[in-house]
């Protein structure tokens, strides 16, 4: 048995580590170094497990695991250039130490090494992934470590026998042999396990019982059931104080609190194409929106404040990007801000309210459906309530004076107008600035830059004329700095992009002598990538050509991608063919919850669109074909397939575990639990109020208070008297040890009787040669018993009696069982029956 506890435990905790290293290997997207662990598992299982290559104390050891941390420190020090090796740096290391700590000789402090190792690898996998399947992965590592622990309890029991089976084998060898003509002693009495149970660090060893059981395997299925039960439970009432999983930045882009959260597409000041895809499964909430009509107060849903703003979609915009290299797009750096108004006028027409609660997401940015007219912070405690928002980029965001970063959930609320007419170029559009100065000189702009890009077709370096403009030199400056940002909008890389603008250009030639307008050029550009037909949508982000650059890849060869690459690929067309354009961030739409009336916006639904600077407005272009809606996986895939069940799996862990926010914390446990409690609190005062109006009328006399206490007392009584009454049926067992450590004499009175008994029974044996040695257990006595007086006992039909009467001591000394009357009476009869029967027989 020693043998069979020490291979299986082997093998369990072996299974433990190259599960963990599996997980985090696969958490780190790159399976090197840590799947070469399983293989030096393997190998140390099969070959090294008796003949260590390392020892605990020796040089080379010593040596190696230097070289180890020397590998470590060289990848985090790459933490400048790529500041997510500073993590994976750890991650590695970990790996370097376990392939050091398996090649050592392994004592019990070495495998205590190797499950912390492989707990550390859990724990840092969970900082690298959001997977569902590390939920599965977290479970049965729950279950296969509560097992290897149990058996390590075991196999730690087995030292003592196993290292006293050694001495007594290198005690026999050592013995002199006898002398010629001596007759060799007796044989050695039994071997060092024979049919008696022994206890060895908190292990009980029975040779009779199969220890690997249905008992074992339940305890510890039990224990893993209870274990995450309870670790649910911790894990609800933890305050979120960020949304699903942290990344951490570029290595150009400022450091942010772990407490903001992930950063995702519209939350990011850059942009790396590719980047959307990775949420866009990913059904973590990150913005409730409350639509209302400011008069009326009456709530709107989302379909109906589209009716009303004349859209087909809500595009909560958050950030604008303008450069663009080699798949990277970058934001304006300006700081031309100003703040939205915050007063509106109530009883005029067409105002709808958009109320927002957003989550943490790490930076000041706001999301809200352009325009915005007026709005306002709605967070108590924060001192500047007012939105700012930049003057070129109409981006809004939270003045840095508000210190948002303390807020579990930013709340804040936009009004706009509703749109009477549809749009004059048949998409949504906006203007830069509402009013009517600034509105004919963007128109100015515009004009200037369509007229010199049909003349030369490169207008991107050139200044329109202030000449023209009637106005102060401080106004002159702000239209210049108009002109500077929408011809910034024209810069691309034509050396590097010379396929785009050709096929940008093709596609706007006409057969007839006048040329497109600069809105022709952009209905038909987004027409093509939307509705040619040649276009798909996907996820599957598979570089056709890697020395190409990635939009002109997806133009001309892949032809597959999703919202980033269309409307990167659209916003380098349009300024290929002179129109000034830039690439919007955010998010589309949301599903509505029509029990809580309100539209939720999750990460899933983040998507990319253009913006393009036409007539003295902003033209909203979203040129994703339309496979881009949010994906039904499960109508998509046959239910019950493994594809549907990792579907489920992974909107279940995304929404329910990690995308679990504080604002539904607060709704649907924390609100509800205060709520229960407060309306038990009303009870029992409303009860003690009404019983101390009708015992004591005089509510104001001096005697009120002390009556107060006593009623009080008396309504709290029953609850107690219930509780207590509960605590002992849970917890009596425990209760019963507990009195009978602290009062010793309990358990002696209770069994002194059955003790009483089981000694006779040893003493009756005894005087008919048959003696309890001090390693034998009661049962095991008890067994000896029936083996040496099996015809006494059958002649007197009491072949059950000595284990029946050892079990029923066991109940007593060690559960505190009580002899009844009758019991006491049944004992003593055949205690004298067996005495009778042993003396009638022959001795």
């Amino acid at each position: 048995m020693i043998h069979r506890i020490s291979h299986v435990f082997r093998l369990s905790i072996y299974t433990l580590l190259g599960l963990s290293s599996l997980t985090i290997g696969l958490a780190e997207g790159n399976l090197f170094p840590h799947l070469l662990t399983i293989p030096l598992i393997i190998v140390v299982y099969l070959l090294l497990q008796d003949r260590p290559l390392l020892k605990l104390e020796s040089v080379a050891t010593s040596v190696v695991g230097i070289c180890a941390l020397l590998m470590a420190l060289w990848e985090f020090q790459l933490g400048r250039v790529n500041i997510e090796m500073r993590i994976l740096s750890a991650s590695h290391l970990l790996a370097y130490f376990t392939w050091i700590v398996l090649l050592l000789e392994k004592r019990h402090q070495q495998y205590w090494w190797l499950l912390a190792l492989s707990m550390l690898n859990m724990a840092v996998s969970a900082s690298l992934t959001t997977s569902g399947m590390f939920g599965l992965a977290v479970l049965l590592y729950l279950f296969l470590a509560i097992w290897t622990l149990a058996l390590f309890t075991a196999f730690r029991g087995t030292t003592y026998l196993r290292d006293a089976e050694a001495k007594a084998q290198k005690a026999k060898a050592s013995e002199p042999a006898a002398p010629a003509g001596v007759s060799p002693g007796p044989a050695p009495k039994a071997p060092l396990i024979p049919a008696v149970s022994q206890v060895r660090g908190g292990f009980h060893f029975d040779p009779s019982d199969n220890w690997l059981g249905y008992r074992l395997v339940a305890g510890v299925f039990y224990l893993v059931v209870a274990s995450t039960v309870v670790g649910l439970g911790v894990f609800l009432i933890t305050p979120r104080i960020w949304i699903g999983n942290w990344q951490l930045p570029s290595a150009d882009e400022q450091a942010l609190p772990m407490s903001f959260g992930s950063t995702v597409s519209g939350f990011t000041s850059e942009v790396q194409l590719g980047d959307i895809g990775e949420i866009l499964s990913n059904p973590t909430p990150v913005l409730y929106v409350r639509f209302s009509d400011v008069n009326s107060g009456e709530e709107l849903s989302n379909e109906q404040v589209m009716d009303r703003m004349k859209l087909d979609d809500l595009l909560f915009r958050g950030a604008t990007l303008h450069s663009y290299e080699n798949g990277r797009w970058r934001p304006t750096r300006t700081m031309v801000h100003d703040f939205v108004k915050t007063d509106y006028r109530r009883g005029r027409e067409g105002l709808i309210k958009f109320n927002y609660e957003l989550e943490p997401i790490g930076r000041e940015t706001l999301f809200a459906v352009p325009p915005v007219d007026f709005g306002r912070i709605l967070n108590d405690g924060v001192v500047e309530k007012r939105i700012e928002r930049n003057f070129l980029t109409q981006e809004i965001s939270a003045a840095p004076s508000a210190d948002l970063g303390r807020l579990s959930t930013i709340k804040y609320e936009v009004v706009t107008f509703e749109r009477e007419t549809s749009y004059p170029s048949g998409y949504p559009e906006y203007e830069v600035i509402p009013d009517p100065y600034y509105i004919d000189v963007l128109r100015q702009i515009s004009s200037s830059i369509e007229s010199e890009y049909q003349e030369d077709g490169n207008v991107a370096d050139q200044v329109v004329d202030l000449s023209q403009f009637n106005v102060d030199r401080r106004t002159r400056a702000a239209v210049a700095g108009f002109d500077r940002y929408y011809r910034s909008l024209l810069v691309y890389d034509e050396e590097q992009l010379s396929q785009l603008k050709v096929l940008a250009r093709d596609l706007c030639e006409t057969d007839g002598e006048d040329p497109l307008g600069p809105l022709q050029r952009a209905v038909r550009l987004n027409d093509y990538l939307k509705f040619s037909g040649e276009y798909g949508y996907t996820l599957d982000m598979t570089v056709t050509d890697p020395n190409r650059d990635p939009v002109e890849d997806f133009l001309l060869l892949r032809k597959q991608g999703h919202c980033e690459y269309f409307a990167s690929a659209l916003t380098l067309m349009l300024r290929a063919v002179g129109v000034p354009s830039r690439m919007a961030t955010g998010f589309r739409t949301g599903r509505y919850d029509e029990s809580d009336d309100r539209l939720v916006v999750e990460q899933r639904h983040a998507h990319a669109w253009t913006e393009a600077f036409i007539d003295g407005r902003w033209v909203v272009l979203d040129p994703t074909t339309g496979g881009s809606e949010v994906i039904d996986y499960s109508n998509q895939m046959a239910k019950y397939s493994f594809s549907w069940m990792r579907a489920q799996l992974m909107s279940f862990w995304q929404s329910r575990v990690l995308g679990v926010t504080l604002s539904e914390q607060q709704d649907k446990i924390y609100n509800p639990l205060r709520d229960t409690a407060k309306a038990a609190f009303n009870a029992m005062t409303s009860v003690r109020d009404q019983v101390t109006d009708s015992v004591v009328p005089g509510a104001q006399t001096r005697y009120s208070i002390y009556n107060r206490i006593i009623m009080t007392m008396a309504t709290l009584f029953p609850v107690i008297v219930i509780a207590g009454v509960v605590a002992v049926l849970l917890f009596r067992q425990r209760l019963r040890n507990f009195l009978d450590w602290l009062f010793p004499q309990r358990r002696a009175m209770r069994s002194r009787h059955m003790i009483k008994f089981f000694r006779s029974f040893v003493d009756l044996a005894g005087r008919h040669g048959l003696h309890k040695e001090p390693q034998q257990t009661g049962m095991e006595f008890a067994h000896a018993f029936q083996r040496q007086f099996s015809s006494e006992l059958r002649q007197a039909s009491l072949m059950s009696l000595p284990v029946a009467l050892t079990d029923a001591y066991y109940q007593a000394r060690f559960k505190g069982t009580e002899l009844t009357d009758e019991q006491t009476t049944y004992w003593e009869s055949q205690i004298d029956q067996l005495q009778s029967s042993l003396k009638a027989s022959p001795s």
